[in-house]
Parts: structure tokens; C-alpha cells; sequence
């Protein structure tokens, strides 16, 4: 893809706590990226920021709505979850390029007016599902995809985290601006890979979920039956000591595993021997290490300079947001809960 690697980018960050730092000095990094303008509530954490970066940012702002008409290119949306919509778009009605963190919406209807003023602004939108910018997810959805391996007939997600230490009187626990709890904004990482690599999408869920004592969801067990009819079992806990993550994916030749950032399969093995789990081969090129939020930092410049695709737009929230509302909804009603557009 032919672009333009110098194009000079002004950026705006709206939201200046922990994950707004680290996508600032990750994209003020890039050379060109520069970033203008921060915006936070709390102007005394905006500042704080504003001395780590070089050159300094022309404009901090208490209200995001101030710095949306400074000369800016984009802005990176990096607040509690439940201001996301707006702010988009508030960025989007200003013609601006956005980089979004997720979750967006558990609302089907907010996320069909996010996507109606993106195709009126004509901008670019793209979400942070960081896994889509790791090298070795993208081969193995290649490898899922390409057919040779059969269709996809088993998978289980896993994962489990501290939810509760160092959250809890947060704005995670507020269910007025994290209403799925740790469902809603941690696990649609898993929710996300995992349909995203299959290509697939959830037919229905069925769930229990707990809140453990928390004002928020923080534990949901159960069982989705996805769109080529395989199902998917799924275990999140949010009350756990420690991080952990695997998904393992079952095809009618080979079987994968994602497990804590690493990707694994299992080539054919001899007969009457257990098939080996082997690191998956990745190209060179295409290799990431981690997780990284500077993965999609350096995706979405690229995206703007016309050197790259966009790995997360706003269109591929639809299967997560309709497998985590289903999931939730499943969860207050004790039964499978259809995970469709209404």
C-alpha cells in the first residue's frame, strides 16, 4: 500500500489517566505524530502529562469539546468507557480521525449512529482491540480461514484477573460507567479474538453471571452456540490473584491455542503418539511480541498515511457487542439469550 510515511499528524487525547499517558507517548513517539492537545477532567493529571511530552501541547482542557476545534487531525479517545460515545461523536461532527479505546457500547442503537456519522464525516475510526495487532493472531486467523484445516468444531475461552484489588471504588465498579462490569471491559478482548479470528459469530448465549459482591459483574460462566453451529464454552473471572488468558481452538486437522500472548498449534503427530504443541510460525514481518497498546498506535498512523489497513473499524464492533449483551442479558434471565441485531 502506497502512502505518505511524512505526513505531519496533529493529535488531541482525550482522557489523560494511565492508558491516555501511555497512547500519548506512544504515538508523540512516531516521528511527525504530534501530540496538540490534551483534555481531562481533571486538568491536574492533563498537565502532569503535558510535561512528558515534547513538544509541549499548545492546548489542555477541563471539557473535551474545547480542544475539538484546535487544528487537530485526530484525537485518541482514552476515557472511562461510558463517555466513549459521545465523544466520538462530538470528534466526528468535528471531522476528525478518532482512535478509540473499547468497549464502545453494550447499545445496538449507539453504535448504528457511531458508524452513520463516520460515513457522514468520512474519517477514519479504529477501535484499540490490541490482539488484532499482534503478528502472530493475525496468522493464526489466517491459518483458521484458509480452510485447510476443516471447520472449526470446539473452542473454549478462559481468562482470569484481578478485578477486584486496585479496581474496586474505581470507575469500573460504576455501573452507571461500566455497566457490563469486568464482562464488558475486560473480556471482550477474548470475545473479540476469538470471533475475529474465526470469522464466525454467536447464534445465542447462555450464562451465569455473578457479582461476587461487587456493585458490577465480575464472573460469568456458560456456553454460546456459534454461527457454524460449534460451541464455545467460556469461563471469565474477574476475582482471581492473577492474569491469565487462553482460548483454545479446535479444527478437524489441527488444533490452536492462544495462551497468554503466545500462539501454539499441533501439527500431525506419529500414529499412537500425542500431536506436539508447537509455537505457530509466524512470517518475520508480521511478528509482535505482546499485547501492546502501541501496536495499534502504530497502526492507526499508518492508517492515516495511507501505508496500512485499518485492523479494528468501527463496522467489526457488531459481533462483540451483540455476544457480550447476550451474555449479560443471559445472565439476569437464567436462559439462552438470542445474540442478533434487533
Amino acid at each position: 500500500m502506497e502512502g505518505n510515511a511524512s505526513l505531519p499528524i496533529n493529535i488531541g487525547i482525550i482522557g489523560c489517566g494511565a492508558l491516555g499517558a501511555v497512547h500519548a507517548k506512544r504515538l508523540a513517539s512516531i516521528p511527525g505524530v504530534y501530540i496538540r492537545a490534551l483534555a481531562d477532567p481533571n486538568e491536574a493529571a492533563a498537565a502532569a502529562l503535558a510535561t512528558e511530552l515534547s513538544p509541549a501541547p499548545q492546548t489542555i482542557a477541563a471539557d473535551y469539546r474545547q480542544i475539538l476545534q484546535t487544528g487537530l487531525d485526530a484525537v485518541c479517545i482514552a476515557s472511562p468507557d461510558g463517555l466513549h460515545v459521545p465523544q466520538l461523536l462530538d470528534a466526528l461532527a468535528a471531522g476528525l480521525h478518532v482512535l478509540c479505546e473499547k468497549p464502545l457500547t453494550l447499545d445496538p442503537g449507539e453504535l448504528e449512529a457511531c458508524i452513520a456519522a463516520k460515513d457522514r464525516a468520512g474519517t477514519h475510526v479504529a477501535m484499540t482491540y490490541p490482539r488484532r495487532y499482534h503478528g502472530a493472531i493475525r496468522e493464526m486467523r489466517r491459518q483458521l480461514q484458509s480452510g485447510q484445516w476443516g471447520p472449526v468444531y470446539a473452542v473454549s475461552i478462559y481468562n482470569c484477573e484481578d478485578w477486584v484489588t486496585g479496581v474496586s471504588g474505581t470507575w469500573r465498579h460504576d455501573p452507571a460507567i461500566c455497566p457490563g462490569g469486568f464482562i464488558y471491559d475486560a473480556n471482550g478482548h477474548q470475545i473479540d479474538t476469538l470471533l475475529w479470528m474465526t470469522g464466525l459469530q454467536a447464534r445465542w448465549v447462555h450464562a451465569r453471571v455473578e457479582k461476587r459482591g461487587a456493585p458490577v459483574p465480575l464472573v460469568a460462566q456458560g456456553t454460546a452456540e456459534l454461527s457454524n453451529g460449534s460451541l464455545a464454552t467460556f469461563a471469565f473471572v474477574g476475582t482471581a490473584r492473577r492474569w491469565r488468558e487462553q482460548i483454545n481452538i479446535h479444527c478437524e486437522a489441527m488444533d490452536f491455542v492462544l495462551e497468554n500472548g503466545r500462539c501454539f498449534w499441533a501439527p500431525p503427530a506419529a500414529k499412537g503418539q500425542w500431536a506436539p504443541l508447537e509455537p505457530l510460525p509466524v512470517p518475520e514481518a508480521d511478528d509482535t511480541p505482546s499485547y501492546r497498546v502501541g501496536e495499534a498506535d502504530n497502526a492507526f498512523i499508518r492508517l492515516l498515511r495511507g501505508e496500512g489497513p485499518n485492523w479494528a473499524p468501527l463496522e467489526e464492533v457488531w459481533p462483540v457487542l451483540l455476544f457480550t449483551r447476550a451474555l449479560l442479558r443471559s445472565g439476569e434471565t437464567g436462559k439462552p439469550e438470542p445474540a442478533v441485531r434487533p
